[in-house]
């Protein structure tokens, strides 16, 4: 079975859009870690709780919590238009050059970041930070409802199992991947959740993996889940006990709206 052809179809057919994987050329693989997962329900980012979507562009500043830290970072997100079910997200990729702990601005504020890398040959000595600006403190926001990402020190790249989906795409979602680390005895329900524009976070996909059983689990998603344009999907997590760690990931078809 074709099932590239079958969610082209799929999404003429039911959302009354023409796509085509193929013009996009383009496929994703999203992942996240929590290390200090708990009993309530959280996203699997470093960063750890929900993140708190701004409406504008308000995403702006970005800085490390060593002074070590000056060289290049790629930061990958989207700016919006409108408001509400009239929201627009656009891709947006950027570069820039950490100055330490100063809070340093991004060349083009954003509404999203969903991922961050480092683009040097020297590995981050601090956590690296991309906020709305806020009191800063040796690098380090004080507000953490304004940051939208972390890398901890020395990883280098972002962990953040969230993807927005810009105005001309859609993402068939082909896979889906979670681990429950075995350092204590916890049960994690996963979930992947979608967001379309105005709306609530719904739960299309839900799965549970334990320390005492199969600690991790993979699924194909066929036939693909079709993500319309300018929709948020983020993998979400909760324990049985605190300190858990767990990873999660998806992978996607990215198609282009004709």
């Amino acid at each position: 079975m074709d099932w590239v052809a079958y969610a082209e179809q799929e999404a003429r057919l039911q959302n009354l859009i023409s796509v085509t994987a193929k013009g996009k050329g383009k496929s994703v693989l999203k992942f996240g870690k929590n290390d200090d997962l708990g009993t309530s329900k959280e996203t699997v980012w470093n960063q750890g709780g929900f993140e708190v979507f701004p409406t504008t562009n308000a995403i702006d500043t970005f800085s490390s919590s060593s002074g070590s830290d000056t060289g290049v970072f790629t930061v990958e997100g989207h700016t919006v238009s409108g408001t509400g079910a009239d929201a627009k997200f656009t891709l947006v990729v950027q570069e820039v050059t950490l100055a330490g702990q100063t809070a340093a601005p991004l060349t083009t504020p954003l509404a999203r970041v969903q991922r961050g890398f480092n683009s040097n040959g020297v590995s981050f000595v601090g956590d690296v930070y991309v906020y709305e600006a806020d009191t800063v403190t040796a690098g380090v926001p004080q507000t953490a409802d304004k940051i939208h990402m972390k890398i901890l020190a020395g990883e280098n790249q972002s962990y953040k199992a969230c993807i927005t989906t810009a105005d001309d795409e859609v993402a068939f979602i082909t896979g889906l991947s979670v681990a429950v680390d075995k350092k204590q005895t916890a049960v994690v329900d996963f979930e992947l959740e979608v967001q379309k524009p105005g709306g609530v976070f719904l739960p299309k996909f839900r799965v549970s993996a334990s320390t005492t059983g199969s600690n991790s689990f993979y699924q194909p998603v066929t036939p693909f889940l079709i993500v319309e344009n300018n929709c948020e999907v983020r993998i979400t997590a909760v324990s049985s006990a605190s300190g858990t760690e767990v990873n999660a990931e998806f992978s996607a078809v990215m198609a282009e709206i004709l």
